[in-house]
C-alpha cells in the first residue's frame, strides 16, 4: 500500500508543478528582446522606404545582457510606422493580464507621436471593446519600462501588440523610438492554481508516506 501511495503521491506533485509552473508566468510575445537580431515574430506596417523603416540593432538601453532592441524611424509626413505582434491564436484567457516593455523616445519633432495599442481579440480576429487600448502619447527622452495590467473579457481567443512611430502633417515633423523587452503574461486562472495546489499537496502526500 506503502508503495501505492508513494506512486501517486510523486506522480500527482510531478503532473501539478510541471503544469502548473509551465502556465503560470510563459510570456506570450515571441522575440520579446528581439534577439534573433531581426523581427522574427513582428511585422512592420505602415509607411516603409527610406524615410521610414525598423531596423534591430545593438542594444544601448536596459537589456543586458541582451544583445539587440528595435528602432522605429519615421520622417514621412502624417504617415504611421508600426510594429506589430498578434499572440498564438487560443493562448488568451480570461482574466488579469499583465504587460511590460522597455522604451526610448530618441527624438519627437513637430508633431511627432508615440502611441501603442494593447488590444484583447477574439476567436474571429476581432478587436473587443475592452482592454487597456490605446496608451500615451509618450515624450520621454530616456529609456523607460512600462508596466500595467488589464481584466480580459470571457471571449478573448489572443492579444495584440502594437507601437505607432506617427508624424503629423507639419514640415520636419519627425519621430524615432527604440522598443525592448515587451511581455504579455498571464496570472494564472483558478484551474493553474488548483494544479500547482495539487502538486504541492502530492509532495506533501509523499514525504508523509516516507516517514509513515
Amino acid at each position: 500500500m506503502k508503495v501505492t501511495i508513494k506512486t501517486i503521491a510523486g506522480l500527482t506533485s510531478l503532473t501539478g508543478l510541471l503544469i502548473g509552473n509551465s502556465l503560470c508566468a510563459a510570456d506570450l510575445i515571441l522575440n520579446p528582446g528581439f534577439e534573433t537580431g531581426d523581427t522574427t515574430g513582428w511585422s512592420v506596417l505602415g509607411a516603409s522606404d527610406g524615410s521610414a523603416y525598423v531596423n534591430v540593432q545593438p542594444a544601448n538601453g536596459p537589456s543586458a545582457p541582451g544583445l539587440y532592441d528595435a528602432y522605429m524611424y519615421n520622417v514621412i509626413p502624417a504617415a504611421n510606422l508600426a510594429l506589430q505582434q498578434s499572440t498564438a491564436l487560443g493562448d488568451a484567457s480570461p482574466g488579469l493580464v499583465n504587460y511590460s516593455f522597455d522604451l526610448k523616445v530618441d527624438s519627437s519633432l513637430n508633431g511627432g507621436v508615440v502611441f501603442i495599442h494593447l488590444w484583447d481579440i477574439n476567436a474571429t480576429g476581432g478587436v473587443i471593446d475592452s482592454g487597456p487600448g490605446l496608451l500615451g502619447p509618450y515624450f520621454n527622452t530616456g529609456w523607460q519600462t512600462y508596466t500595467g495590467s488589464w481584466t480580459a473579457p470571457a471571449n478573448v481567443d489572443h492579444f495584440e501588440i502594437e507601437f505607432d512611430c506617427t508624424t503629423g502633417a507639419a514640415s520636419g515633423s519627425a519621430e524615432a523610438i527604440e522598443v525592448d523587452n515587451v511581455s504579455l503574461t498571464q496570472v494564472p486562472e483558478p484551474a493553474t492554481v488548483s494544479l500547482a495546489a495539487m502538486g504541492l499537496l502530492g509532495v506533501w502526500a509523499l514525504r508523509r508516506s516516507r516517514k509513515a
